[in-house]
């Protein structure tokens, strides 16, 4: 074909492309507000006060420590902002839940609804096993004419930056490490009683699974692992119990050039209903793009944006996370899914905006982020770690949360956005990977 032909071939193409993605306006990317809104699975309209008593238990202090918790969880606090006010509240010994002495107990108290429960399982395991690992031997002294400077292209997040990258005196060796692994179970009984009528409005029961894999350092604390347990099925009642605002932005990104043409034309068509506000007809527009795309971020994101408009939160999740895993190295999806999720189901979270993982070198170097709280200097030492969550397949119920220590460093220069670490210890099975978590050691 000569280069006459070409050209008119690729005109001809272009005019095409145009015709099936759908002329019109050019679409481009929106960001959107989303208010969310999640009534209480109880009718508690008319429930103003609420008493938690002590949960029967193999053991006394965990059953009161577990009222504790939820009725910290539920109160408003002392404004009184919230739908109700909750507290703990002792009965004698001898009461038995029927309709007249909860009815008593409730005139008594003062408390339009009782919580009454039991814990029917708990227990903590601990095991060790030894475990082959890579042993990098600890950068120089610090003086600078033992470092050089490199350019760090292969993290979006960091290219264009200059850091050191330290040389290490010697390759890594295979230690044996003694690794601790807990596992943490428990399970609550929870019924909220109306003190009036004695009727049951709701019930249910939460078990909690938690598996911790912690590299060598003080001997396990067995009540911390329970209390952990404890505390999150107090919010998971609370979540079920209160009501739920949650207000977040999300961008709904138009197509880009190699997107399949059928497809972007049902995308650029879901964009304009989502500006009209027509978040049905937006989400039927994307899911025809499924159909023609399935594989694609843009397409899976943009759906789950409108599924989160019209209030299908397990729905918008599931779209974020097959968005996310058609783009990894996007991390919008992945904060998308997770903060949906934290806003109605409470994680086993250690902290707030803990600090991540931005990049990892094949020379030890590794590349943290400048969240979590506090300053962590050179020299302080940190915990590589990673997560998973197992949900319930009928709702966003935790049903297993676990937890594994991947390697450990230390901090050796810090920056206005990024902190620069080495690793002393790692799993080269499970190697460490951008977005991976960080949990510093005291100082």
């Amino acid at each position: 074909m000569n280069r006459i032909g070409r050209r008119r071939w690729l005109k001809w193409f272009i005019v095409a492309a145009i015709i099936f993605s759908g002329c019109g306006p050019p679409i481009t990317t929106r960001l959107v507000t989303i208010d969310l809104e999640k009534p209480p699975e109880a009718e508690i309209q008319n429930i103003k006060t609420i008493g938690v008593m002590p949960f029967s238990s193999p053991a006394s202090d965990v059953g009161r420590k577990m009222a504790v918790d939820i009725a910290r969880a539920l109160d408003s606090g002392v404004l009184g902002l919230g739908p109700f006010a909750a507290r703990t509240i002792r009965a004698a010994e001898d009461f038995k839940p029927t309709a007249d002495s909860i009815r008593k107990l409730g005139q008594k108290e003062q408390v339009d609804a009782l919580i009454l429960g039991e814990i029917s399982q708990f227990s903590v395991q601990t095991s060790r096993a030894n475990q082959p690992m890579l042993s990098v031997p600890e950068f120089g002294s610090g003086d600078h004419s033992e470092y050089e400077w490199v350019g760090i292209l292969e993290e979006e997040s960091i290219k264009d930056t200059y850091y050191y990258r330290i040389l290490p005196r010697q390759d890594p060796s295979t230690v044996e490490v003694s690794i601790t692994k807990l596992v943490s179970t428990l399970t609550a009984q929870v019924r909220l009683v109306e003190t009036k009528s004695g009727n049951t409005l709701w019930e249910q029961e939460i078990t909690r699974k938690s598996e911790r894999i912690k590299f060598p350092g003080p001997e396990a604390d067995t009540e911390a692992e329970i209390h952990r347990l404890l505390i999150s099925i107090a919010n998971e009642v609370a979540a079920r119990l209160k009501p739920q605002e949650y207000r977040v932005q999300r961008l709904i990104k138009a197509p880009h050039f190699g997107m399949v043409p059928v497809a972007a034309k049902w995308v650029r068509r879901g964009i304009q209903a989502a500006a009209e506000n027509d978040w049905l007809r937006a989400e039927k527009l994307f899911l025809k793009a499924m159909e023609e795309a399935p594989d694609e971020c843009t397409v899976n994101g943009n759906l789950g944006v409108a599924y989160e408009m019209n209030g299908r939160l397990l729905e918008a999740v599931a779209a974020y996370e097959r968005a996310h895993r058609c783009r990894p190295k996007d991390p919008t999806y992945r904060y998308y899914s997770d903060d949906l999720q934290r806003a109605f189901a409470p994680d086993l979270k250690q902290e707030d905006l803990p600090s991540t993982v931005v990049g990892v070198r094949g020379d030890g170097t590794i590349y943290l982020s400048r969240c979590g709280r506090g300053g962590h200097p050179p020299g302080q030492r940190f915990t590589i770690y990673r997560t998973e969550v197992e949900r319930y397949q009928r709702g966003a119920r935790i049903k297993n949360f676990k937890e594994t220590d991947l390697a450990r460093g230390r901090i050796v220069e810090v920056d206005e956005k990024m902190s620069l670490g080495q690793l002393l210890l790692f799993n080269p099975v499970l190697n460490v990977r951008r977005g991976d978590l960080v949990r510093f050691e005291a100082k």
